[in-house]
């Protein structure tokens, strides 16, 4: 796995900042919804601590959300995104190994990482 820049944003923060724009009548232009900055390896070390993963290079420019955040949008921590996706794949069955495709994630999904 390469250690490429990840962008993480929580689907619920996306939910909570398209209300916040959609009832602010001051909202304008272009807002990046990614509070997260992560590369692959520090990604891993951060499960690692959550749970038990497997061991995993690429830099994008920054994201802000700053313009977001100043309209009073609070996203989630990271530690919480991860922690309640890992709880959806495991009760979706996605982490459980299968024999001779031990990744049960989609085809896209696989071959990007």
């Amino acid at each position: 796995m390469t250690n490429r820049m990840w962008e993480i944003v929580d689907v619920r923060d996306v939910a909570d900042a398209l209300l916040l724009l959609y009832e602010n009548d001051q909202s304008s232009g272009r807002y990046i919804c990614s509070p997260n900055r992560v590369c692959t390896r520090d990604l891993v070390d951060l499960l690692k601590k959550m749970i038990t993963v497997v061991d995993a290079d690429h830099a994008g420019p920054p994201l802000s959300s700053q313009k977001l955040r100043d309209m009073g949008w609070e996203p989630r921590k990271l530690e919480s995104t991860l922690s309640d996706s890992v709880q959806s794949y495991e009760k979706a069955g996605r982490l459980q190994d299968v024999p001779g495709n031990p990744c049960r994630f989609p085809f896209l999904i696989r071959a990007w990482l």
